[in-house]
């Protein structure tokens, strides 16, 4: 079982062989811990259609707990060679499951402790991620166990994507968040997959000088753009397709099979790993993204929102990975990958937020064009961390 598998390149069999199983335990755990970024346009939705918020103010909830994530994220990242990941995700996971089961209160909670628990949410939800992406790092092969995280990140996120919308009129926002707290509980099952060390002796020092390098915090940068340009898109991507003349469900599938489609541009990663290098596969993402977002400035029919939504899910994904990957080979001891956490999670944040200030009632072109300027700069980005790496 441990040979090469014949038709696959021998660190493609190694990696299915020897550390598939515990790969894809961590991903599924990490992506539950990033559970309200994948149903982000629905849970968007479910806020507007079922607690009677406004698209912006829906913009703006959603950002509380992408800003406890950042904070969460940047905390953790100057600290993770001194904490036990594996104790670190069991307190994530815990917090998750708490404040997302009392969450279902939002009918009946005042908007600060709503917000409250949404950003309390966000730190239990960056503490899981955190060990998560800091065990992946300390693999042999980074890209292809990113790769899988991509691919469950993209499953699970499609699956929601679809089903919520027939679930949703039965549940209600409320049902919504039960769900996901019920989901964050299982989880636990599958925290024993997270790297167990002791806690380092070292000065923090070492973090600091890790996450102050030029390319470190290029790449960092970078990620954090890449994240806000898809999430200005990604916030409004249901109310985008009503002017396309979809329904909610209709609209509810093609986000499914979009983001299925990350499933695919996952797998890719794993299979490529780094032959073709970190930097020319991402910037292909970037193009193929731009493109597609060019498609949804032109509400020309349904077929042009299925095309562009499903090119944009894809080249999310596939790009993705290669972010991930140039973070973990500046420090295969998981500091600038968790502390570019913080980057993607202040993307989370700032693509709402962004958008919400961008959008005008059922106008979104403002929203995508600025979301093209900003996958420019993350591109930019991405190509000087990796030169300058080249460099040194």
């Amino acid at each position: 079982m441990r040979g090469s598998m014949p038709g696959l390149p021998t660190g493609t069999a190694r990696y299915m062989t020897s550390e598939g199983i515990r790969t894809i335990r961590l991903s599924a755990l990490g992506s539950v811990a990033i559970l309200p970024i994948l149903i982000l346009p629905t849970m968007v939705g479910a806020l507007i259609e079922y607690s009677d918020f406004t698209e912006s103010a829906a913009g703006w909830l959603a950002t509380a707990g992408f800003v406890g994530s950042a904070l969460g994220a940047i905390a953790i990242g100057l600290r993770i060679r001194h904490i036990d990941p594996r104790r670190l995700v069991v307190v994530g996971v815990l917090m998750l499951a708490l404040f997302d089961g009392v969450s279902a209160l939002v009918n009946y909670l005042p908007l600060p402790v709503f917000v409250a628990f949404r950003f309390l949410s966000g730190l239990g939800g960056a503490a899981a991620y955190a060990a998560v992406v800091a065990s992946i790092a300390t693999m042999a092969s980074p890209e292809r166990g990113y790769g899988t995280f991509t691919v469950f990140q993209f499953g699970i996120s499609a699956v929601a994507l679809y089903g919520l919308p027939y679930a949703l009129p039965l549940v209600g926002a409320a049902g919504m968040y039960i769900l996901m707290a019920a989901a964050a509980a299982a989880t636990l099952l599958l925290t024993s997959s997270v790297v167990h060390r002791e806690a380092a002796a070292s000065d923090q020092a070492i973090e600091i000088h890790m996450l102050l390098r030029p390319a470190a915090i290029l790449a960092m940068v970078g990620i954090g753009l890449y994240e806000t340009a898809n999430f200005m898109q990604y916030t409004y991507a249901e109310r985008i397709g009503l002017g396309f003349g979809l329904t909610n469900l209709q609209i509810g599938e093609t986000l499914g099979l979009a983001t299925l489609l990350g499933v695919p541009a996952g797998l890719a990663v794993v299979w490529l790993g780094d032959r073709f290098g970190q930097l020319l596969p991402l910037v292909a993402a970037i193009v193929c993204s731009v493109a597609g977002h060019v498609m949804l400035l032109n509400p020309s029919g349904a077929a042009t929102y299925v095309i562009a939504s499903c090119m944009i899910g894809a080249a999310w994904a596939f790009g993705l990975a290669y972010f991930y990957s140039i973070e973990a080979r500046l420090d295969p001891g998981g500091s600038v990958v968790v502390v570019g956490g913080f980057f993607t999670a202040c993307g989370s944040a700032v693509g709402p937020a962004l958008a919400a200030m961008l959008v005008r009632p059922d106008i979104y072109d403002d929203v995508l064009l600025a979301a093209m300027g900003v996958f420019a700069l993350a591109a930019i980005a991405a190509t000087a961390s990796v030169f300058y790496t080249r460099k040194r």
